[in-house]
């Protein structure tokens, strides 16, 4: 029997797949600021948060939110690949 795959796995490939839409497109980067959009890529949806991926850097991924994620329990988790900003 396999082992399912780490949520954070799924968050990573669903993040890739946008990246490599993106670089088709010749975009350098995309900013999704949905929340729905940014649970599902991310694993957490902070409120006004927004998600800055690039199409050339998988590490240079970046969380902008206002307070940190998870600071009540309805957001959800973040996935630990990502970088986190406060602003």
């Amino acid at each position: 029997m396999s082992e399912a795959p780490h949520a954070y796995d799924v968050y990573q490939a669903r993040r890739q797949r946008l990246r490599e839409r993106c670089a088709a497109a010749g975009d350098a980067a995309a900013v999704v600021s949905r929340p729905a959009n940014i649970r599902y890529l991310t694993g957490t949806a902070p409120e006004r948060a927004a998600l800055l991926l690039t199409t050339h850097d998988p590490g240079a991924d970046v969380l902008l939110c206002a307070v940190r994620p998870g600071a009540r329990p309805e957001e959800g988790r973040a996935d630990e690949a990502l970088r986190l900003e406060l602003l």
